[in-house]
């Protein structure tokens, strides 16, 4: 496969303070880090998680291809044991600076609602999180 056979517009969008959603390039030679809002409340709102997505190719790009590339990125993930707490910074900052922080530009459901107090272990979080995204009925 060569990168002609890349549709240049998928992979990894992510939207800044402004709403806008900007598709990020990462050069060869470097690793790129998304961090989360698990790191935004250990962090009492200093590190703001950024929404995004990753974009797979458009449905009609290169039709003389038989390739479709359908993702161009290799996400790890790495999460804390189900019960480690989530408590902010003991001094310095308040709940609402730690949800209030980014506030995910309507993209993402709002911290307050999944995070729903300081020591809320990941388990119960990931679970509140889950519930917002997904519809389990």
């Amino acid at each position: 496969m060569s990168f002609q056979e890349i549709d240049p517009e998928a992979g990894l969008y992510i939207t800044n303070r402004s709403g806008e959603s900007i598709h990020v390039t990462i050069p060869e030679d470097c690793l790129a880090i998304q961090i989360g809002e698990c790191v935004q409340i250990l962090t009492g709102g200093v590190v703001v998680a950024t929404p995004h997505c990753v974009r797979g190719p458009r449905e009609n790009w290169n039709p003389n291809s038989s390739t479709k590339v359908a993702r161009i990125s290799h996400p790890c993930f790495i999460d804390s044991k189900p019960t480690f707490p989530l408590c902010m910074p003991k001094e310095g900052c308040s709940r609402e600076d730690v949800t209030k922080a980014g506030s995910g530009q309507g993209k993402v459901p709002p911290l307050e609602n999944r995070w729903t107090e300081d020591g809320q272990t990941f388990g119960s979080f990931l679970q509140k999180t889950f519930e917002r995204y997904y519809d389990w009925k």
